[in-house]
This record gives C-alpha cells, structure tokens and sequence, in this order.
C-alpha cells in the first residue's frame, strides 16, 4: 500500500516546534516519516495573505491526501476555555468588506465570493474524511487585525456568530478547496477575543495542548 501523504501547517514555528523537531528535510521540505505516512510541516507565515501564498505554492507542487491547519485562536464564547481544542466546520474572511456598515463584498455584487469555493460568503470544507476526529465543533472568522476591544468583539459576534477568530483559517480553506485536497482546521484556544494584550494570553498552554493532541490522535494511526 502507497504512503499517504499528509500536510500539516501553521502560521508560526511556534505553533509547530516540537514536530519540527522531530522532522528531517527531504527535497527542501521538512518531513516526520512513520510506516504508512509522510508529513509535511510548512509554516505558512501569519496572516491571509502569506499564508494563500505558501499553501498554494506547495499545494501545486506536491499532491496531498488531506491537509491540516495547527494553531492558536481567539474564543468568542465564555465556555470554550483557553486550552480548549476545536475542529472548524467553517470559516470566512471577516473584515473583507465594503465601508458602508462592513457589508460584506458576497452581498455588493460581486460573483467571487459567491462561487465555490464559497457558499454565501463562507468557506465551508467537507468534512466526510475527517469524522473520526472527536472534538467540539464550531465556525470561525478570519480577519487581519486581532480583535483587541470588547465592541469589535461584539460587532462580530452579532453579525456571524463564530466559535473562533483567527488571522489564517479562511485562507488555508480556501486554498486547499481550490486544489481539491480534503482538509481540515484544528484549533486550541489562547485567549478570548477582545483581549488586545498579548500578555493576558496562555500560549504556553495552548501549545502544549495542540501538539499533544497532534501526537496523541492525529499522527497516532
């Protein structure tokens, strides 16, 4: 039986050191080999648009069978605690908007944003590949500035009602939709939206959460 092919990507190495660690390069890339399985880690750089940039580029020169997206995210909800860890059924970017009141662009007429891989505006994967990965499921919101004041905190959650906000989850499900690769986001909780002071957040936490999850039930096959 072939190996499958797996990429694992965050924005930060951070969010990805102790798979680094544990990686070897092969043709450029850094990579964990087990016995049925290649993975690949790229960091993808923070942001929308880094992270468009890196995925489609590895993405048009390498086949992957699934694809993951690691890393930390703001709670927009009291119950889902820093340290928490979600699977992302959906995602959007937020602030691409127009100025009249943040309409968002799927409502002003224009068909981007209106034809796959958006639904309406939002990013929606199928998720059939992915069922037995047992985690609290939410929807997400990416935007290009965290939301560091509690009234953008409820402008948003007013308008779309997200479990999560991110600065790169829409764009690595737009890219991997685009190259038909089954993919998947998972996301542990560093803090809450609204908390603009990075101090108050628990990345430590966050991170040790992720990874032990990554090796425990993602890689653990």
């Amino acid at each position: 039986m072939p190996k499958k092919h797996i990429l694992i990507t965050a924005a930060t190495a951070m969010e990805l050191n102790f798979l680094l660690t544990l990686s070897s390069q092969k043709k450029g890339l850094p990579v964990i080999s087990t016995k049925n399985t290649d993975y690949t880690l790229i960091v993808s750089g923070i942001g929308s648009a880094l992270t468009a940039f890196s995925l489609s580029k590895v993405l048009q020169q390498k086949k992957f069978d699934q694809a993951y997206q690691l890393g930390i995210a703001g709670s927009f909800k009291d119950d889902l605690l820093v340290g928490s860890i979600v699977k992302i059924t959906s995602d959007r970017f937020a602030d691409l908007c127009l100025s009249d009141n943040g309409k968002p662009i799927h409502e002003a007429g224009f068909n981007d944003f209106k034809t796959y891989p958006f639904s309406k505006g939002e990013l929606i994967p199928d998720l059939k590949k992915f069922r037995n990965i047992d985690l609290p499921e939410v929807s997400a919101i990416t935007v290009n500035t965290v939301t560091a004041t509690l009234d953008k905190r409820n402008f948003w959650f007013q308008m779309y009602k997200p479990g999560i906000e991110t600065m790169e989850g829409a764009a690595f499900y737009y890219s991997c939709m685009k190259e038909n690769v089954p993919c998947i986001q998972i996301r542990v909780v560093s803090n809450f939206v609204g908390q603009g002071n990075t101090k108050n957040w628990n990345i430590p936490l966050a991170v040790q959460n992720l990874t032990e999850y990554t090796l425990d039930h993602l890689m653990n096959k």
